[in-house]
């Protein structure tokens, strides 16, 4: 189990959380958790709150248990919604769903990555490089210019070019990896920003869900036609 999760207190027996109570105690699990995704888990069906006698959503600690089970279910499983609220119909969360960790053997292109603040000679310390190569994937959009931090998609992109510059394959070799993936980006927000609406939280959070789904099915796709170009002669 995360090491966050240890440390994430239950509410007190019979107490019950306000929304924004909840994304504090998750905070630190899952930094990208919003109102909206929430409301749209609950459009969904995967939770049901307690609404107060005014209206507002209250969350008992089987109410975030169950929250916890379908994040982690989503991020490092990437069961899709239908299957977790399935399992949730069968099995609910029980002792095994419960400690659903991380047991990926990858991360996918909406992973959710510790979060880091580094500036630039940081970033060359963490991911043990020189400043030269910085610079190459700047002159090669595959990092923003004239940044004062880097966060962690960037340290994620740095380790991932020293891998390929140490066999060979330098920034200026991957432009077209670079572009595919604007290309595939573009593609997927096409798709979900129609149905994202400004006043609808649910609706919003939904879009969210779909284009981490969609982003998913396009990084299997990738590796599986990579796969099979390699095994090509």
């Amino acid at each position: 189990m995360p090491a966050s999760a240890s440390r994430r207190a239950a509410p007190a027996s019979g107490a019950r959380l306000s929304i924004g109570q909840v994304l504090e105690q998750l905070r630190e699990e899952f930094p990208d958790l919003s109102h909206s995704k929430l409301h749209y888990l609950e459009a969904e069906e995967l939770i049901s709150p307690e609404r107060s006698p005014s209206g507002y959503r209250k969350y008992s600690s089987a109410d975030v248990d169950r929250l916890v089970f379908v994040l982690r279910a989503q991020r490092d499983r990437f069961w899709p919604l239908k299957v977790i609220k399935e399992h949730l119909q069968e099995h609910g969360v029980d002792d095994d769903a419960a400690t659903v960790t991380s047991i990926a053997s990858r991360p996918g292109p909406t992973a959710q990555l510790q979060p880091v603040r580094l500036d630039r000679a940081g970033l060359c310390r963490e991911a043990r490089v020189d400043d030269e190569l910085i610079s190459d994937l700047e002159q090669f959009g595959m990092l923003p210019e004239s940044v004062m931090f880097y966060g962690a998609g960037d340290l994620e992109i740095v380790r991932a070019a020293k891998a390929l510059a140490e066999e060979g394959l330098h920034p200026r070799h991957l432009v077209m990896v670079r572009t595919a993936a604007q290309r595939q980006a573009h593609m997927i927000r096409s798709v979900a920003r129609p149905r994202s609406r400004p006043a609808d939280p649910a609706a919003q959070g939904g879009a969210e869900d779909l284009m981490r789904d969609l982003g998913e099915s396009m990084n299997s796709l990738h590796a599986a036609l990579l796969r099979s170009a390699l095994r090509e002669d």
